[in-house]
């Protein structure tokens, strides 16, 4: 007969500590391949919830650039003409909206979701998102779209910051680069797939096709809401049908034996202030900034860009398939190294921003006929995805505290918007004669400054492990840690999860960051 799951954090407690028979393999390779089985298991389940639902949100911000080539732009007014030049900046500012939306949300998203149930919350705001994104049209002026795009980032800034602590929750940190590669690569998968979609629509949508295209993504959304809350399961302890009684007790040994991925915990003003005196937030946020920075060229006036080269509004649809692929590809490959060996991440971020910056140098320099060369390029910009889930990876791991935790990957989104905002000013159509120059040079140096903040955050991570080594190895008694357990000198005794020093089964759980863990090892 099943055990009673919990419901709450204290009963959470009492569930961990009440229970003194494993009921899983001792043997270690015996449990070692039940494990195996129980991590695949929740792949299949969680894995494509997660990369469908963030693809339908790439999937809206596609859409707005394709929808540009389909009438939206005279539908909603979103030119201005001036001396016979137009200008898009009223597109701009609309595209930027959904951002201001976003930024305003996503720091009180990040602490709603260490409060209430992460799936059912989830699929409340994927519900709400959908509802905004099929009422765009209605939307008949410019003031109108731009008051609909800030809200409907007010309700897709969920989105994120649930995806992390999901899969802080559900995956140990030396597992989460490859499964935060595979659900963000759905920002290539959906590219192909609006892409392919929206050429449909714009055959067969009439005279204002780009209402068809959102018809179709706010009716997907809004379905794709209820399977969420039908089907994805919101904690480890938690795990419903699709798991027999053994998995469930090797779902709660992995969960004791990743406790900086616990984030139901209340909200602890003492971590929020943590959170802002440490250094390090701050060059998350920088980077999430300078590598978005480059949204603006692959997603917003991508488009508008390969349309520009002579192609019309079919072609130049059909043409952004190709960046779509190299989206997901470069994500699959740097996420892979990323997990097969141990601290390289803060090096691999530098080496991911190369294809990008070659790819503009290759836009701005290369002869605009023939067109293969510009192509070639644009499709090496849209490699930008690498760096962002590396940069993801890296913080998620090296943070403890569910307040902290959800503040710092908060900050990283905060980061994304400012720089979407940005990119969003940063495409000028009178610059067409000289190759949309400073698009380029804006996407290169922001390249360039993230792959050094990244290599200062490889410093930053070395100096404090050596710091907290020392103070180890300087005591000749075992540390006492902050949950009561001794920590020895001993790699063996420690354990280490990718960086993270392991709680042994049965240790208690404390909410404390890793300021405050003297065992917290960071992972670079």
């Amino acid at each position: 007969m099943s055990s009673p799951q919990p419901t709450s954090c204290i009963e959470e407690e009492q569930y961990q500590n009440s229970h003194e028979d494993p009921g899983y393999p001792l043997d270690p390779i015996e449990y070692a391949r039940a494990e195996r089985k129980v991590v695949r298991k929740i792949d299949l389940l969680l894995l494509p919830i997660m990369l469908i639902t963030y693809g339908l949100q790439y999937y809206d911000k596609n859409t707005l650039s394709t929808a540009i080539l389909y009438g939206m732009l005279d539908d909603l007014d979103l030119t201005t003409t001036k001396n016979g030049v137009v200008y898009l900046t009223r597109y701009s500012t609309a595209a930027a909206a959904f951002y201001y939306g976003y930024i305003v949300a996503v720091l009180p998203m990040g602490l709603i979701f260490t409060r209430f149930p992460l799936a059912k919350t989830a699929s409340f705001f994927v519900l709400i998102w959908g509802i905004i994104c099929i009422l765009t049209v209605t939307v008949h002026s410019y003031h109108g779209f731009v008051v609909q795009r800030v809200f409907l980032g007010l309700a897709e800034s969920a989105v994120s910051p649930a995806f992390v602590a999901i899969t802080a929750l559900w995956w140990k940190p030396q597992e989460q680069a490859k499964r935060l590669g595979i659900y963000y690569s759905s920002t290539g998968i959906f590219s192909m797939f609006t892409s392919i979609v929206n050429i449909g629509w714009g055959k067969t949508g009439g005279s204002h096709s780009w209402k068809s295209m959102y018809y179709f993504g706010g009716s997907f959304t809004i379905a794709w809401s209820i399977i969420i809350f039908l089907i994805m399961p919101d904690s480890p302890l938690n795990p419903g049908k699709f798991f027999n009684e053994k998995e469930k007790l090797i779902l709660k040994k992995r969960f004791n034996e990743n406790p900086f991925g616990k984030s139901q915990q209340k909200i602890k003003f003492k971590q929020i202030i943590e959170t802002f005196k440490d250094f390090k937030t701050f060059i998350y946020f920088l980077m999430g900034s300078s590598i978005y920075i480059c949204n603006g060229s692959v997603t917003v006036f991508g488009a508008k860009i390969i349309n520009s080269w002579g192609y019309d509004s079919i072609r130049s649809t059909a043409l952004m398939i190709p960046g779509g692929a190299m989206t997901v590809i470069t994500i699959y490959i740097f996420a892979w190294f990323a997990d097969r060996y141990k601290n390289i991440r803060t090096i691999l971020l530098p080496v991911s921003t190369i294809p990008v910056i070659i790819g503009c140098l290759v836009v701005w320099q290369a002869p605009w006929h023939p067109r293969v060369g510009p192509l070639i390029g644009y499709y090496l910009v849209a490699a930008f995805g690498a760096p962002y889930v590396l940069l993801l990876s890296l913080a998620t791991a090296n943070t403890a505290g569910a307040t902290k935790k959800g503040l710092t990957t908060s900050a990283i989104f905060v980061g994304y918007v400012t720089g979407n905002i940005a990119s969003s000013y940063l495409v000028f159509a009178q610059e067409k004669p000289i190759k949309y120059r400073s698009t380029w040079i804006a996407v290169i140096v922001a390249m360039i400054f993230a792959s050094f903040a990244s290599l200062i955050l490889r410093y930053i991570y070395i100096k404090e492990n050596e710091r907290r080594d020392a103070l180890l190895n300087s005591s000749s008694m075992p540390v006492q840690s902050q949950e009561g357990l001794q920590i020895q000198g001993d790699e063996e005794k420690i354990g280490e999860l990718g960086g993270l020093s392991a709680i042994v089964d049965g240790g208690n759980y404390e909410d404390k960051t890793d300021k405050e863990r003297p065992e917290f090892r960071y992972t670079y």
